[in-house]
């Protein structure tokens, strides 16, 4: 009956997933792994740990491969190593949740849930193995008008959520069991469909009071769909890209045009950074700019930097080939362009396994087996600021977010502090073939427009490409595989919302209440060890 329990909750969290699910299913998926802990707990049994892990491990595993089984289209290897990596780390803090309840007993420990989990996925965000994609607060990507109020909570307020009603109605239902009074249970859902209904309320009157603050700008964007298995980084095909380019932006590029979008990688074939201007294919660039005097050109491209023999370069650095001296750094590119400058970003989110090999400075030499998907492979070079490009008119400041990096909410918001007044999403997304990848792609960047009221431009090699209001809804949206551009207006908004001036607070404020459960549940381990530790009877003194 329990791995029945385990199985219903991760298929609860598989059908409540965009792009396909139903998202109000998430409010009860994690109660029957719940149920199971309780009855776990109460047991008593010595080695209730490693049971409620494996439980925990199949609900979780159920989950990840139900929502994120794409990834095998891009590596069959890279997918079983993510879910399963994943899965572990899940039900690892599942089995935390359930130690901290046995070593700090009290009648609310059920709450400690919520604290953990955010704690874990605050923490997931920012290491070498990250993958926020089943980020709890993610759910709601596509039900978008429902939680209006990330701008002051972030995902992580939509995680606080989910997992306070699924703890809601476990304890009705425990409550239900122990034969309350029906006056007490009654009282009790009365304050979970509160609890569901008063947020969707509020969000909803949020959404139909809101509209695009700030300027208005006229964007140009380019789906030029390259095949990213057979085309994009075949050198001789380069050039032909680039015209393919050409031929697309300037069928979109209008007069009033400020802004042109290309996708990530749309220059494929690394560029010195030291010679951007003497790059053939930046000067057909800049040929373009001289006929639209007035447009800013914000695109991917490959690049590479040379470090001097003797200067200090960063663990990511590679050697140069029977070059002891010398070293270099490759990087996956936002590339800025307009009439007077030149500039750069670096994506600094990096794909586990693909363009980061985790924690360089230890696995360096396990780079050979990294997966190859085109291009570079190997760990890529970051950065450690968010780059804000400002246009020739200088209230469009635009944040470039490199693919994978637009999942990350905490990430993004350090953008807006810096001045960013629209979100430029460039991306490929043509590595997950016709599935759920791509548009849950597309759908967590409605949370980025939501949380820090920006419109975004989205420019894809193909999936879709879109422009996003300041509250998520979706226009201009292109057409799976196929090539094409079109034109319209954003609005570049510098006023800032409660999130973007603090970040996601609530991760912060439970990694902290975590450290502080751990301290605890330490201290009365040992305050235990010590108080039953006999005494040994020495003889008494003699007078």
């Amino acid at each position: 009956m329990a791995i029945i329990y385990a199985l219903v909750s991760g298929l609860l969290m598989v059908l409540a997933w965009p792009v396909q699910g139903w998202a109000p299913l998430i409010f009860m998926a994690w109660v029957p792994l719940l149920l199971i802990e309780e009855r776990i707990l109460n047991d008593g049994n010595h080695y209730n740990n490693l049971r409620v892990f494996g439980l925990a491990y199949l609900s979780f595993l159920t989950w990840n491969v139900g929502t994120t089984w794409w990834v095998l289209y891009a590596s069959l290897g890279g997918a079983l190593l993510a879910n399963l990596a994943n899965t572990l780390l899940m039900a690892s803090v599942f089995m935390l949740f359930h130690i901290l309840r046995k070593r700090i007993p009290a009648k609310q420990s059920m709450y400690y849930l919520p604290i953990v989990w955010l704690a874990f996925e605050y923490f997931h965000f920012d290491w070498d193995l990250s993958w926020p994609w089943l980020t709890l607060g993610n759910v709601f990507a596509e039900d978008y008008q429902l939680i209006q109020w990330y701008e002051f909570t972030g995902t992580s307020g939509g995680t606080l959520w989910v997992l306070l009603i699924n703890i809601a109605i476990t304890r009705l239902l425990l409550s239900v069991n122990k034969a309350n009074q029906v006056s007490d249970i009654l009282k009790k859902a009365r304050l979970i469909i509160a609890g569901m209904l008063l947020p969707i309320l509020t969000s909803l009157l949020i959404y139909y009071n809101t509209s695009d603050k700030g300027e208005k700008v006229n964007v140009a964007v380019v789906q030029p769909n390259v095949d990213p298995y057979l085309e994009k980084f075949d050198e001789r095909t380069f050039d032909h890209q680039l015209s393919r380019f050409i031929r697309l932006a300037s069928a979109a590029i209008t007069d009033s045009t400020d802004w042109l979008f290309g996708p990530e990688t749309a220059l494929a074939g690394s560029i010195d950074e030291a010679e951007l201007s003497g790059d053939d294919r930046i000067k057909r660039l800049d040929s373009l700019l001289s006929a639209h005097p007035g447009l800013n050109i914000l695109m991917g491209a490959e690049t590479h930097r040379f470090y001097r023999p003797g200067q200090e370069h960063p663990t990511t650095a590679r050697q140069l080939q029977n070059r002891d001296d010398v070293f270099y750094d490759v990087y996956n590119t936002a590339l800025f362009m307009n009439k007077g400058k030149k500039q750069v970003y670096h994506k600094s989110k990096l794909v586990p396994g693909v363009e980061q090999m985790p924690f360089p400075a230890i696995f360096r030499f396990l780079e050979k087996w990294a997966i190859n998907m085109g291009g570079t492979t190997g760990t890529l070079g970051t950065q450690k600021e968010r780059t804000v490009f400002e246009g020739i008119k200088p209230s469009q400041l635009a944040a470039p977010a490199i693919c994978y990096e637009s999942v990350y909410g905490d990430f993004m918001q350090k953008y807006i502090a810096n001045g960013a007044s629209f979100i430029a999403v460039i991306t490929n997304d043509g590595w997950w073939d016709d599935t759920p990848g791509y548009r849950q792609h597309l759908a967590y960047a409605r949370l980025r427009a939501i949380e820090n009221r920006r419109s975004i431009v989205r420019s894809a090699n193909t999936g879709i490409s879109c422009l996003i209001n300041q509250r998520g809804d979706i226009s201009h949206a292109s057409q799976w595989w196929t090539a094409s551009s079109f034109n319209g207006t954003i609005k570049a908004n510098t006023g800032r919302t409660f999130f973007s001036v603090t970040g996601d607070f609530l991760g912060l404020a439970a990694t902290w209440m975590s450290l502080w459960l751990l301290a605890w549940m330490v201290w009365l381990r040992f305050r235990k060890n010590t108080s039953s530790t006999p005494v040994p009877k020495g003889k008494p003194e003699s007078e």
